[in-house]
């Protein structure tokens, strides 16, 4: 028992000398490590990814990070694999995808263990089970979106495809767009295409949060999470502060959200806010749970689904070197 706490001992003070390193290293001007981070999207729900850039916090952790908007998953995964990118802050089902037809990937973190998507519908719908024989518009059959209206539905009683018809319609925008048409009575929406749906007098009656679905995780190639641990750990460390700088520091996460999504309208911004907050692992930690609920959704299509191990597809590792370390502790307690 001894031996146990002496290793776990000397194992915190190693995680906290490398923190201390980074630190020094860049209060001394010395080279930061270079970094390629590849992002999907400029959704709100990314602005913890962007205040480290913004704030100097990669910087402080021994960083030079070189941010790229990739807008589509699959070639996100291809700049994984293709080494373009060492990084991916990307929408979980892509990754998954990805493991699943053989790429060498694996996720080291959840940026978030929910989402912000809501189903929104006509307004002479006024509750889930009123959607029995109606249709329903999705970004793709296989996206959070879609997983979290079966689990409404399930809820009130219904069976996807079976009594509620869902079609794909491509994106959040597209799903409105079809919604507004009249070509459907329901649509999962996201922020800020919500409050256009709202204004226009389409109601929300399900909200996707509090269901577990990593809509953001943290993907590499294992060849490059082995030959570049520090940096891996240290770039974790920076998206942690990331998540805690916006839920503690709010007027500086709608700065940033503003520079990065091009909105100016401070209503739509604290909206925004608001709808996101809550979302964001402040331990980053990858669920079994999480990726299974991502495996669901894809087991229509990917038959490897259905038999995937979940944990087959995650590497904790980081993460729970830096829970060991009391590094999540003390950000908390600032």
């Amino acid at each position: 028992m001894h031996v146990k706490a002496f290793g776990g001992f000397w194992m915190a003070l190693s995680i906290a000398v490398s923190i201390s390193l980074a630190a020094e290293t860049a209060r001394a001007g010395v080279p930061s490590d270079k970094l390629t981070l590849g992002y999907t999207t400029v959704g709100a729900i990314l602005t913890p990814v962007w205040i480290p850039a913004e704030m100097g916090i990669f910087q402080k952790y021994g960083l030079d990070v070189d941010m790229k908007l990739i807008t589509t998953g699959p070639v996100v995964v291809s700049a994984l694999i293709a080494g373009e990118i060492g990084i991916a802050a990307a929408s979980g089902e892509p990754i998954v995808s990805g493991i699943l037809g053989g790429a060498d990937l694996t996720i080291m973190g959840f940026g978030t263990t929910t989402t912000p998507v809501s189903l929104y519908v006509i307004p002479s719908i006024t509750q889930v089970e009123q959607l029995k024989g109606a249709t329903v518009a999705v970004s793709r059959l296989t996206s959070s979106g879609a997983y979290i209206l079966k689990v409404g539905l399930k809820r009130a009683g219904l069976e996807a495809m079976k009594d509620v018809t869902l079609i794909q319609a491509g994106g959040i925008p597209e799903s409105f767009a079809v919604l507004h048409a009249g070509k459907v009575q329901g649509a999962m929406l996201s922020p800020p295409t919500t409050y256009k749906a709202e204004a226009l007098g389409f109601r929300r009656i399900w909200s996707g949060l509090g269901v577990e679905y990593p809509s953001l995780v943290y993907a590499a190639r294992k060849s490059f999470l082995r030959d570049s641990e520090a940096v891996t750990l240290r770039f974790l460390q920076a998206m942690a502060e990331g998540v805690h700088i916006f839920n503690t520091d709010k007027e500086e996460a709608l700065k940033v959200m503003a520079k990065y999504t091009k909105v100016t309208d401070r209503k739509v911004l604290e909206n925004s806010y608001t709808d996101n907050s809550g979302v964001h692992s402040p331990t980053l930690e990858p669920t079994r749970s999480g990726i299974a609920n991502i495996l669901e959704t894809l087991a229509g299509t990917a038959p490897k689904a259905a038999t995937a191990k979940p944990e087959d597809f995650i590497d904790p590792r980081l993460v729970k070197k830096l829970e060991e370390s009391g590094f999540f502790k003390k950000l908390a307690g600032r």
